[in-house]
């Protein structure tokens, strides 16, 4: 969609994003899973500090459903869970960087200690390649 200085756009479809991206730990969940390029549940979980595996469980779910992270059962014995981004969750996770720099700009803290960061900079393919998975551009 090309947007020029005269493009009406409507926040109706923000809505059911939003319902999902604005819970607590939708975003970092989203960073988390992008700083490491892949991740599972107990990983997470830890990552997260504080998340309550129901929720955890919860909110992976939704995202799921949203089509921003990719749930994948590996052929392991026993099997194991891993989460991805999806397209949609990569280019989710680049536009969080301007807005938490605006947020810095303006007043916002980060928590003393805070164990989740976005690092800087689109991931090469070669890193978005884990355990057997590319990411469909």
């Amino acid at each position: 969609m090309e947007i020029s200085e005269n493009t009406t756009i409507c926040f109706c479809p923000l809505h059911g994003i939003l319902d999902t991206i604005s819970k607590k730990w939708a975003l970092m969940i989203i960073a988390v899973i992008g700083n490491t390029g892949s991740t599972g549940f107990n990983e997470l979980k830890r990552g997260l500090c504080d998340v309550s595996s129901k929720t955890l469980s919860v909110t992976l779910k939704e995202l799921e459903e949203k089509e921003l992270i990719d749930r994948r059962v590996l052929d392991t014995n026993p099997p194991t869970v891993r989460y991805y981004l999806t397209t949609s969750g990569w280019e989710l996770r680049e536009l969080l960087i301007p807005l938490l720099t605006w947020v810095m700009k303006n007043g916002g803290d980060g928590d003393e200690g805070c164990p989740i960061h976005i690092h800087m900079g689109q991931k090469p393919v070669e890193q978005k390649k884990v355990d057997g998975f590319m990411l469909e551009e």
